[in-house]
């Protein structure tokens, strides 16, 4: 009997409920690349960092510029005897100068790799890596992007004044490490609470109900708030400019506060920050911050014993020294001078005769910054200005503050000044500057909605980065000839 020809059955309908499994190109294109991976691209910056800053730091093989003060005080603290710390004395420390937090830093460095010059760098080297990682997540979690994330890392990485204070006996590449993890804290004290803040509900028609507005979450003990705390009370125990940095963090703190209970609607939000978190504030970013420097003084009060009256004496004296230094100096500058570079600071300076030539081959190690970066900040400082004015932009508030907060205060300064000074408030500028180049890149034009000035912001990028290897010499020390290395002093008054 004949098979019956029977007409061909339509597919069955997919089951609501059956997964849908992605094909092997979507689960591809779903992966991260490797590269756009965070941890991988902090990493990657922070090992680019640490091996320039750890590329032959014993060289120069001799005290350079302030380490013949600090290096000497970290040996003696090391317990070396100050014969061969090369003081004349064991009174001749600077305990009157600073407070004693780095000085401890470079004292354990000491004690672990000896009276030498790697000794004395190591730990300077490992602050200065230490500081791009962190800038690295400042900018991840402040721009939220892995690309501006390692943009900001490279760029500090290769910033010529923090590189050059990361390979020398200094305290102030350990003040800018305090600070940066002190705003980065900050910051993630913000993210912190807005995890915990819950969404404003949906606007209803008015019915009549005027029902007052929720109130903003308020904890007096936020873990973040307290690192924010001790971190910058390390700052202040490394150096005292780091009370400047602190206020800058608590004006950031209050101004955040109040922008919260504004947008929750409470009629005089500024009022209610402050009752609300007037006491948080002050416990977590003032009582921890003196907490921490007097906990640097251990050695003090354990020599001294219970001496506040001593404590005091020697604080005052601290003071004395700061307020009425006016010793002339040939490489000192005015604050408002240091974003131009008028008068960089000379760190080590020898010079190789040749045939009767008086300098054939100079080897320099100068204190300047990247040009790129300080000479941009004259554009990139403002515009982070107007963007937190007209766009209410948090992010550039604390760019602008964090700026303000460590630099303007030196102008009423009238004793003698440094641009070296200016080492904490580098990796803000780096901020301020990808956060144009940001906006640049991003920057939409035409019917075509095409981001053409994305290039331009690569190229400036770039242009950063190739101005560093061009100085890297003479930030190195290394020797050059003359021609070379006058074709990097570009001006006069950086003889």
């Amino acid at each position: 009997m004949a098979r019956s020809s029977l007409p061909p059955l339509p597919d069955a309908p997919a089951s609501p409920e059956a997964p849908i499994v992605p094909s092997r190109v979507e689960r591809r294109r779903a992966r991260r690349r490797w590269y756009a991976r965070p941890f991988v691209v902090i990493a990657a910056v922070t090992a680019i960092a640490g091996g320039l800053r750890f590329y032959h730091p014993s060289a120069p093989h001799a005290y350079v510029f302030d380490e013949v003060y600090y290096a000497k005080d970290g040996c003696f603290d090391a317990g070396f005897p100050y014969k061969d710390c090369k003081l004349e004395n064991p009174g001749e420390q600077t305990v009157t100068v600073h407070p004693p937090l780095g000085r401890w830093i470079i004292a354990g460095s000491e004690a672990a790799f000896g009276n030498r010059p790697f000794g004395w760098r190591f730990s300077s080297a490992v602050a200065g890596t230490l500081s791009v990682a962190l800038i690295s997540l400042l900018a991840l979690a402040l721009f939220r992007s892995v690309l501006w994330a390692g943009a900001a890392g490279l760029l500090l990485a290769t910033e010529s004044l923090n590189f050059v204070q990361s390979r020398i006996s200094m305290l102030d590449i350990f003040l800018a490490l305090f600070v940066i993890a002190g705003f980065l804290f900050l910051v993630l004290d913000r993210r912190w609470l807005e995890k915990r803040t819950p969404p404003r509900p949906a606007e209803v028609p008015d019915e009549g109900l005027h029902l007052p507005p929720d109130r903003p979450a308020a904890p007096i003990f936020r873990p973040w708030r307290l690192a924010t705390g001790v971190a910058f009370g390390a700052a202040a125990a490394t150096k005292w400019s780091g009370v400047i940095a602190l206020a800058g963090a608590i004006i950031l703190a209050v101004a955040w506060e109040r922008t919260r209970r504004k947008e929750a609607g409470l009629p005089h939000p500024l009022w209610e920050a402050v009752r609300d978190e007037g006491f948080g504030i002050f416990v977590f970013l003032l009582i921890v911050p003196i907490a921490v420097y007097v906990a640097s003084y251990a050695r003090w009060w354990a020599d001294h014993g219970t001496d506040i009256g001593g404590w005091w004496r020697l604080q005052q004296s601290m003071a004395s020294y700061s307020i009425h230094l006016r010793a002339k100096h040939p490489y000192a500058s005015p604050a408002w001078s240091w974003i131009l570079m008028k008068r960089p600071v000379s760190y080590y300076y020898q010079c190789v005769r040749m045939k009767g030539v008086n300098c054939a081959l100079p080897a320099e190690i100068i204190g300047i910054g990247n040009p790129l970066i300080f000479w941009g900040t004259v554009f990139t400082l403002p515009y982070a200005l107007v963007a937190w004015i007209r766009k209410r932009d948090w992010r550039a508030g604390l760019i602008v503050v964090a700026i303000s907060t460590q630099w303007f205060p030196w102008f009423l300064a009238a004793r003698t000044n440094f641009l070296f000074y200016m080492t904490p408030v580098t990796p803000f500028m780096v901020l301020a500057g990808v956060y144009a180049l940001r906006d640049l890149s991003q920057l939409r034009i035409g019917v075509e909605r095409g981001r053409p000035l994305a290039p331009i912001a690569g190229l400036l990028f770039l242009a950063s980065i190739g101005l560093f290897v061009f100085f890297l010499p003479v930030l190195t020390g290394r020797a050059l000839s003359y021609a070379a290395w006058k074709a990097r002093i570009w001006f006069p008054s950086w003889i």
